[in-house]
């Protein structure tokens, strides 16, 4: 890891770019490398092989060394050398990531894996987005209450609290914020698990709020990671370097995710496999992370799409043989598949393929806790699988689910089921006949090959 404070004299001092200048400079050297190193985008084979993987770590090395990270608040490009990126990278090859969360029963540990290994993926699982008072408790008791989920990798936040608009960098943030900490409290000791690793901070997202929710004492080390992330593409801010610089001094694991969008900057999957790999570099420079989310997104907002899934194999690949970085996914379906026989189809998708590629842990998941346990009951059934045989699993189920949106076609935004539709808001739990046809569902995909514990 370079120091934080010559982080900083990077970011006062290195070479004036516009946005904009940066942005095309990124672009086009990403199709340089692309290129020069002979990276495509195969749809019909999501786990790469060692020399496309090879290939990948090194075109993301080459990406950041040559274009660097993006200060917006400065307009200047940190720097970095090859031989830097390169000792980074060798650093953590030889010390694998591993991240300890959790008190008493609950202790939890997420660490490398490669994709071979019969040791399976953590499911670290929540749910993301903002969500009304309404639900909030009921969304949270049930993942909580599922033990198979050994930590809730996020919970949802609040757009309100009654009247109060949770606005970042003011007092409603903090406000809001609070209240959740002390809902979130109550609910573990309520489902008999005090000591459960909570994740990611929601509503807090600006120092001030989450340094507050640190120092109320409801949260800490043990159940907290600050998102310190690069932002797509390749750009950092004063707030990522304070918040990196506060965990280190709190001894909290930083979360750090790769992302980009394909169609945007990055052309399509093989591109965004270099990006994600040279983010993740990024990353290490000023955060030194153990753990790195992977997640990049299309350009109409979908995801666990063919060129997603590829474009995460690829850059777990590169990082699994040149980095071990303990890699993380979020094998859930695009929002409009939520809570459906499809939706369940492209999380197995992913969930097997991901495996496959050396997964450590399994982020968001499902729309519910006891969906979330049978996902993580088809990555214990995958750990240990020849990639060969993953490959081909993973390719039938996504024929299936390929097959079943040609005949059905979108659903209206409307037509979306919505938690309250599918789950007892009393207790948690999917509603009978919801989950009879997520059943029905798995059990299909067993019939075609899928591995199920």
């Amino acid at each position: 890891m370079i120091q934080l404070l010559d982080f900083q004299e990077r970011s006062l001092n290195g070479p004036v770019k516009k946005a904009d200048e940066f942005d095309l400079d990124f672009a086009m050297k990403v199709r340089e490398l692309v290129k020069k190193y002979d990276i495509k985008y195969l749809p019909e084979q999501f786990v790469i092989d060692d020399k496309m993987a090879d290939a990948v770590f090194n075109a993301g090395v080459e990406l950041l060394a040559d274009i660097g990270l993006y200060m917006v608040d400065t307009q200047r490009v940190v720097e970095f050398t090859k031989e830097e990126l390169l000792e980074l990278a060798q650093a953590r090859k030889e010390n694998p990531g591993k991240a300890e969360f959790g008190t008493g029963n609950e202790k939890m540990t997420i660490e490398y894996r490669s994709g071979e290994e019969t040791r399976p993926p953590v499911l670290y699982s929540g749910i993301a987005g903002a969500e009304t008072e309404e639900v909030f408790a009921s969304m949270v008791q049930s993942f909580a209450q599922e033990e198979e989920i050994e930590g809730l990798g996020i919970c949802p936040g609040l757009a309100k609290l009654g009247d109060i608009q949770a606005k970042a960098g003011t007092l409603t943030e903090l406000h809001v914020a609070l209240w959740e900490q002390e809902q979130l409290q109550e609910i573990i000791k309520r489902v008999g698990r005090p000591g459960l690793n909570l994740g990611l901070l929601c509503t807090a997202s600006t120092p001030a709020a989450i340094m507050e929710c640190i120092g109320t004492g409801m949260r800490d080390a043990t159940n907290t990671q600050i998102g310190v992330h690069v932002h797509p593409d390749q750009k950092i801010d004063w707030e990522r370097l304070i918040l990196a610089h506060y965990c280190q001094n709190r001894g909290i694991v930083p979360w750090q995710s790769a992302s980009t969008l394909l169609g945007g900057l990055c052309r399509d999957a093989a591109d965004a496999s270099v990006a994600m790999t040279a983010s993740i570099l990024g990353h290490m420079a000023y955060a030194s992370g153990p753990m790195c989310n992977i997640f990049p997104t299309m350009m109409d907002g979908a995801w666990a799409t063919r060129e997603t899934i590829w474009a995460i194999c690829a850059t777990a690949r590169a990082s699994e043989r040149n980095i071990r970085i303990g890699f993380g996914g979020a094998p859930v379906s695009s929002y409009v598949w939520q809570r459906s026989d499809i939706g369940f189809y492209l999380s197995a998708v992913q969930l097997v393929a991901f495996t496959a590629c050396g997964m450590a842990y399994a982020w968001l998941t499902a729309g519910s806790g006891a969906e979330g346990v049978m996902m993580g009951r088809v990555m214990k059934a995958a750990a240990g699988m020849k990639r060969e045989k993953a490959e081909e699993i993973a390719q039938t189920i996504m024929n299936k689910a390929e097959e079943e949106i040609k005949k059905r076609g979108e659903p209206d935004f409307a037509d979306i089921p919505s938690y309250t539709s599918t789950c007892d808001v009393k207790t948690g739990k999917p509603k009978t006949d919801f989950f009879d046809g997520i059943k029905r569902a798995r059990d299909e995909l067993v019939d075609l090959g899928m591995p199920y514990e």
